[in-house]
């Protein structure tokens, strides 16, 4: 009776620790399985977070692109404006010898508002020539301001000519990164009518 009681406690005993065992296994299993399902759930958020970040950086650099596009184009427009202003001014003397005291006012916004997004844009590329062409109109600007009771000499009309040419060439030189063949030849159309006028 001993030994039977023995026994039994011994298998008990064996059961309970195999029993612990498979629960303990099942247990860890459980857990392994989960840790893996957590894993999983971290990586796909790991990679929506990191598709979030790429699409949030790849329409970052589009507006970028976009504005800088537009700031070229609006760079680009301004300066094809002071060039025919300057032209039909240099018409206008050159037709009316009665009056020649034009008063000379120079588009500057786009130059103030785009310029660096513009050169940024195209990395730098005729930064010098846009520069030197705002600033020698800043400077006819002040220079007529100063002498506008004066007539506009022939010196000073050879000079009003060779800027509207030059603001000419920066507007064909921005634009020409930005805007079709067809398109500058339409933007310059209103210039070339006043070129053409006698």
């Amino acid at each position: 009776m001993f030994s039977s009681l023995v026994s039994g406690l011994i298998g008990a005993l064996i059961g309970g620790a195999i029993s612990a065992w498979s629960t303990a296994a099942g247990v860890r299993r459980s857990l392994e399985a989960q840790l893996g399902l957590q894993r999983g759930e971290w990586e796909k958020r790991d990679g929506e977070r990191d598709q979030e970040r790429r699409d949030r950086e790849i329409k970052e650099t589009e507006e970028r692109e976009r504005c800088g596009t537009e700031g070229v184009r609006a760079l680009a427009a301004e300066a094809l404006w002071n060039s025919t202003f300057l032209l039909t001014v240099a018409k206008k003397v050159q037709q009316n010898s009665s009056d020649p005291v034009p008063h000379i006012r120079l588009s500057r916004g786009q130059f103030d508002k785009n310029f660096l997004l513009s050169m940024q844009r195209l990395k730098g590329f005729y930064l010098q020539q846009t520069v030197n062409t705002y600033l020698s109109g800043f400077s006819l600007q002040e220079s007529r301001e100063g002498r506008k009771a004066l007539p506009v000499g022939a010196l000073e009309l050879k000079a009003i000519g060779e800027l509207s040419d030059s603001f000419l060439i920066v507007f064909r030189s921005l634009g020409h990164h930005v805007c079709l063949p067809q398109e500058l030849q339409e933007f310059e159309m209103t210039r070339n009518v006043v070129q053409a006028q006698k």
